[in-house]
This record gives C-alpha cells, sequence and structure tokens, in this order.
C-alpha cells in the first residue's frame, strides 16, 4: 500500500458518536422551612440522579439529547406539611425521562455568528420563560427554541405548550388558578453588548413572555461594568419589569384566592456591585406598584397585591431582582425593598474552592386592612446567609457543597395577613460524574 494511503475512508458520523458524552450528578438536598407563625414545618432529605447522554453533531449540524432524573425519600418528619417540592404531591419519590430534544445548529467555521433549532423537551430558559434546578432535580418543558448571535447582538425565541416540574413526572398542560388550561407561552429576548474605552462595556437586554389569555410579561434593563483599578469592578444597573393582564384566564387572585393585582403590575430596580478582589460587595432598591381589589382576609387583616413573575400555576417565570430574599420575595404593592450584602471568595488562601455571604432584606411601604376598616404600613425584614464549598480536583473532584439560611420577619399586621414569618434552611451536596 502506498504510503499516505489507508483503507478506511473517513465517515461523516464519526463525530456523531466519538464525540458523545454520557455524565451526570448525584444531588442529597435537605430544606427545612418553618413558618414560625403558623407553627407548621416543611421539608425533607431526598436523594437524586440525573443522567445526561448528548450526541455529537452528524455534519457539524445535527445532535440529540436526553435526560433520565430519579428521585427517592430518604427521610421526612411526619409532622411536615410537605415536603417542599423535592419529592411529589404525595411525599413520595419519582423518575422521569425530563428531556429528549433534537438540535440542529449553523456549522461552527464561522465563530462570530452562530444559530440553533432545538425542539423537543427541555430546560428551556429564554425571555421570562425559566426552568428551576433549586430541588432534587430540575423542572422542564415542551417546545421548541431558536437561537441566534452576530458579533455582540444575540436574539432567542421560544414557545412551550407542556410542563413537568421539579416535583412531578410526567409532562403537563399549562394552567391557571382554576385549572384552566393555558395554550401555550411564548418567550423572546435581545442582547446587546457595546464595548467603550478602556475596558468599559455597556449590556443592553430586553425579555419577554406572553401566556396566551393569561398574561404579558416584560423586561428591560441596563448594565454599565468598569474596571476601578487592580482587581477591581464596579457594575451599576437599573431594571424594570412589567407584568399586565392578557386574556380571560387571568382573574387577579392566586393559590388559595390570594391577591395578585388587578391588570398590570410594575417594578423599577437599581444595583450596583463592587468587586474586589476575593470581596464582591452589593447593593440594590426596588420600587413596586401591583393594586389589587381582591380582599383575601384572614381574621380581619387584609394583603395587600402582589407582583407575579410566573407565566402560569404551574410554570416558571424568570426572577433575577436582588432584592428578592430567600424565604421571601418581598414584592407587594407600594412596597420599596431594600438589599445590601457581601461575599469572600477563599480562592487566594488555604481554603480555596469555600464562598461565604450575608445579605440583609429590608421592604417597607406596603398597607394591610386591620380589623375596623383601617389601614395599617407594614415592613418585613431578612436575614439570609450562605456558604459554597467546592471540593479539591486533586481530592474529590466534582464534589459541591453548598448551604443557604434565610430569616424572614415582618410587622404583626403583615404576619396576620399572610400568614407567614419564616425560618428556611436549604442544604444540597451534589457529585458531578462523567462516565463517557
Amino acid at each position: 500500500m502506498a504510503a499516505g494511503l489507508s483503507n478506511e475512508s473517513p465517515s461523516v458520523t464519526s463525530p456523531f458518536i466519538d464525540n458523545t458524552t454520557l455524565d451526570g450528578k448525584l444531588r442529597t438536598v435537605y430544606y427545612d422551612v418553618e413558618n414560625t407563625e403558623k407553627d407548621s414545618t416543611a421539608g425533607a432529605w431526598a436523594g437524586g440522579l440525573w443522567i445526561n447522554l448528548r450526541s455529537g453533531y452528524l455534519a457539524d449540524i445535527a445532535g440529540v439529547g436526553a435526560s433520565f432524573y430519579g428521585v427517592t425519600k430518604l427521610y421526612q418528619p411526619k409532622g411536615n406539611t410537605s415536603s417542599y417540592q423535592l419529592l411529589n404531591d404525595d411525599n413520595k419519590g419519582f423518575s422521569k425521562l425530563g428531556q429528549a430534544y433534537l438540535e440542529i445548529k449553523s456549522p461552527s467555521t464561522n465563530k462570530s455568528r452562530s444559530a440553533s433549532f432545538v425542539i423537543g423537551r427541555r430546560e428551556f430558559r429564554s425571555g421570562l420563560i425559566s426552568a428551576s434546578s433549586s430541588r432534587t432535580v430540575p423542572s422542564t418543558w415542551s417546545g421548541f427554541q431558536l437561537n441566534g448571535a452576530i458579533e455582540n447582538l444575540k436574539v432567542g425565541g421560544t414557545l412551550v405548550n407542556q410542563i413537568s416540574l421539579r416535583n412531578q413526572a410526567g409532562f403537563h398542560d399549562l394552567n391557571n388558578f382554576s385549572g384552566q388550561k393555558i395554550d401555550y407561552i411564548i418567550g423572546a429576548e435581545i442582547t446587546y453588548v457595546l464595548p467603550l474605552i478602556h475596558e468599559r462595556e455597556l449590556r443592553f437586554r430586553y425579555r419577554n413572555a406572553f401566556a396566551k389569555d393569561f398574561l404579558q410579561a416584560h423586561n428591560g434593563d441596563i448594565l454599565f461594568t468598569t474596571p476601578a483599578g487592580l482587581n477591581r469592578k464596579i457594575k451599576l444597573g437599573v431594571s424594570y419589569y412589567q407584568s399586565q393582564k392578557d386574556g380571560d384566564l387571568w382573574q387577579g387572585k392566586g393559590r388559595g384566592g390570594s391577591p395578585l393585582f388587578d391588570d398590570k403590575a410594575s417594578v423599577i430596580n437599581v444595583h450596583g456591585d463592587l468587586i474586589a478582589g476575593a470581596w464582591h460587595f452589593r447593593a440594590g432598591v426596588s420600587h413596586f406598584r401591583a393594586p389589587s381589589s381582591v380582599k383575601s382576609s384572614v381574621s380581619g387583616y387584609t394583603q395587600p397585591g402582589v407582583y407575579y413573575y410566573d407565566l402560569g400555576e404551574n410554570t416558571h417565570g424568570a426572577w433575577d431582582i436582588g432584592t428578592s430574599g430567600f424565604a421571601e420575595d418581598m414584592l407587594y404593592d407600594g412596597e420599596t425593598a431594600w438589599m445590601t450584602g457581601v461575599a469572600y471568595n477563599f480562592s487566594e488562601s488555604v481554603f480555596k474552592g469555600l464562598e461565604v455571604g450575608y445579605a440583609f432584606h429590608y421592604g417597607s411601604g406596603m398597607k394591610v386592612g386591620i380589623p375596623g376598616g383601617r389601614e395599617e404600613s407594614v415592613a418585613e425584614r431578612e436575614h439570609d446567609i450562605y456558604l459554597i464549598y467546592a471540593f479539591p480536583e486533586t481530592v474529590l473532584a466534582g464534589l459541591k457543597f453548598k448551604l443557604k439560611y434565610g430569616h424572614y420577619q415582618n410587622d404583626r399586621a403583615l404576619r396576620k395577613a399572610i400568614q407567614k414569618e419564616e425560618r428556611d434552611l436549604r442544604v444540597w451536596l451534589d457529585y458531578n460524574f462523567l462516565l463517557f
């Protein structure tokens, strides 16, 4: 045989097989959520398994993927009201095929431009459509998504018509709070990053979501990033959110008849970050408008209206305003919410992999109806701490520990109206592995 020749001819399918990966996650998670006003506790200790199969790309264009999720109950105190969505509604484990999708993308020869189309069941996050991965296993949607990018411009759009929540097997119709079907949800986003001199940049972003005949939601934000000396960076931003009634499926009241808003709600948020070496300082303020005529009363105490950011009773919506705490979102009509926080990353010390943080949240300005027909201004506050430790790669690569604790308190009138004051402890231990 002549030098340089081979009996084996190149195969267009080889990257599809050769680049296939099988990885996963083992998770054990513990929640203990104590409502001191109701003297009730929710939560459990559960174990989860995630298995992800992803092919390579056929002809650098088409690929497929699938994910299997399994949940088992390890322990739950008998007196707990629920597992807090770590298990299913019967407080038992379950398993499901959470993802199964086809992806078609543009060839990777042009690095400055890209496009992709995904159809099937996946953990879609696009526009104000979001998924959740904070419980034992993640939630996933059924639908399709189209994304594209040209230089510093990114666009995307998604349509979904079913969901498999983080605490259920199978895929289910989207519903409002009365169980009526929402046909579909459409979400879109556009992001543009404008480079400036001296490593500064401006990011402009718009996101939306439309739940047919139920709700439409919009968000726009601007983020300015600038260096501030050696190993220092400052981020300053402003965000605006708006939700409004979209049709007859919107009723202005949520689970248990609690007030949401009548026709329209909005929030404006201003926030800033200072990253100085291992330190990260954060602060922000938000103001909410969510007027409601619904009078949900407990013992004569009437709740204020609430800004609603999900897209149906059994859906998830994007919500990334830093003034919300772990235990309470703090988004009542008329409320002004403040947040200040600090975190430290031990990456340059003997405790490499460890990060700890604290935040204080305070909201005031909302009014609660009290017995006798009067109104009373009320306030709420929350202390949050978190700890994250990624084990050294040389010892236990892929193992990560995370703990969050929130202590939520409020004034008596608000506590009586919403029937809540809470201590919220959440602990995760994740092990990410690669089989091939």
